[in-house]
């Protein structure tokens, strides 16, 4: 818009400025200089009439072939005609300075001008002389343009009109931008709205299409991972599944080293089958219209055991779209790891201006500020933080964050009212 109606703006400054100080000025003096002529012809002639008679003549001469009505003061004063109606010489404007000027130059007398008269709009004129005051009234268009008013009209006119023109065409231009940059927005959220039909200019045309390249190899890409790791997961459960079976038997005869091998192959196993769910749930899920308040309900629920209060504080209404099997997923971790360190834990969910914000809580003993980007890191243990004999494989919190910037959001760490760790997720709006 300031590249259309900027310059239209400049342009219409520029021949206003140069109207007013070169056309308007020149065109006001030549007519004030001319009406100030007749003025002082009409003193001229008025001085040298030798009668009453002889100057009533002169004034209907001159009403005759000017047009100016003029009357004569006996005796009048032009300072007390000033008082009676308030003329302010110096308060005057730059046209009316010209005006004032042309009169100057052409009348010897002292006289006053009064310009303020807008209806009718007129121009008065008051001459001092020896034996009283000439007053002289003409039409304001005899002494200024009146084409000002008409030019300045079609300027603002024309500017409004091309102004719209451009406003309409411009919004034609840009409305394919919108589109792109809503289904850029949709897709950095993980709600893909597919391929964006290119239209309106060019460059915009171009940039489409490569919006539609980088987001099929994009999903090309987080397919290809997801398949790898969910047949990696799968051709790895059958013969841990044979070694478990072996092992079962092989422990019935008491040996020592069996039990660590045992131990050791079923953390293998709970390693495969978190990644066998993380792919299951990142695979082809689609995007639905989820009641929060619902979903965390049901996620909070199958954590009440054990002693832990688990304590849920959601604003009613909420609803957003998300991949509901892996938002779950998200959730069930973060309130995994709380249940395993705290006895208390308290879930919130609201609404803030920018985002949606849910908030997990426990009274464990937390987790170091200098460590909180660290446990995010697959595999990365923190035992100090959390005991050791809870369990885990290390990748719940990676997969958390994954899923939740699959969603176009963030996760964040920090310090709890209740003492402990808070896990805060935000996603937009």
């Amino acid at each position: 818009m300031l590249i259309v109606v900027l310059p239209l703006v400049v342009l219409q400054l520029v021949l206003t400025v140069i109207f007013y100080n070169r056309h308007w000025d020149t065109v006001t003096r030549w007519l004030a200089t001319g009406v100030a002529g007749e003025v002082a012809l009409t003193v001229s002639w008025f001085e040298e009439a030798d009668s009453p008679e002889a100057r009533k003549a002169i004034l209907d001469r001159i009403r005759t072939h000017t047009g100016l009505k003029i009357s004569f003061e006996p005796g009048g004063d032009l300072e007390t005609a000033i008082r009676a109606i308030g003329i302010d010489q110096r308060a005057l404007g730059h046209i009316d300075s010209k005006i004032v000027e042309a009169f100057d130059d052409k009348l010897t007398h002292p006289f006053a001008v009064d310009l303020r008269s807008y209806w009718p709009k007129r121009v008065v004129v008051y001459v001092q002389l020896e034996d009283g005051l000439l007053r002289v009234l003409a039409p304001r268009k005899r002494v200024t343009s009146t084409t000002t008013g008409i030019l300045l009209a079609w300027m603002i006119g024309a500017s409004v009109v091309l102004t719209a023109v451009a406003i309409y065409f411009m919004g034609l231009q840009v409305r394919p931008i919108r589109v792109l940059a809503q289904a850029m927005d949709s897709f950095g959220k993980g709600r893909d709205v597919g391929d964006v039909t290119p239209r309106g200019p060019l460059e915009v045309r171009k940039a489409a299409h490569a919006f539609n390249v980088m987001r099929r190899r994009i999903l090309r890409f987080v397919q290809q991972r997801t398949e790898m790791l969910s047949a990696i997961s799968h051709d790895l459960r059958t013969p841990l599944t044979r070694m478990r079976l072996a092992l079962e038997l092989m422990r019935e005869q008491g040996d020592g080293a069996v039990r660590e091998l045992v131990a050791d192959v079923e953390e293998m196993h709970r390693l495969v089958a978190t990644y066998l769910d993380f792919a299951r749930a990142e695979g082809s899920e689609g995007v639905e219209e989820v009641e929060l308040g619902r979903l965390l309900a049901s996620v909070c629920e199958r954590f009440q055991h054990n002693g832990v209060r688990v304590r849920l504080e959601a604003e009613a209404g909420l609803r957003l779209p998300l991949r509901p099997l892996a938002f779950r997923r998200c959730l069930a971790n973060l309130l995994d790891n709380a249940v395993r360190v705290g006895a208390e834990v308290r879930v919130r969910a609201r609404k803030r201006p920018e985002a949606f914000e849910i908030v997990v809580e426990d009274d464990g003993p937390g987790i170091p500020e200098s460590e909180r980007e660290n446990v995010f890191r697959p595999f990365y243990r923190l035992d100090k933080a959390r005991r050791a004999e809870t369990g885990g494989s290390g990748l719940g919190l990676t997969i958390a964050r994954d899923i939740v910037l699959a969603h176009g959001g963030e996760l964040t760490l920090g310090r709890s009212d209740l003492g402990g760790l808070a896990a805060t997720i935000r996603l937009p709006r």
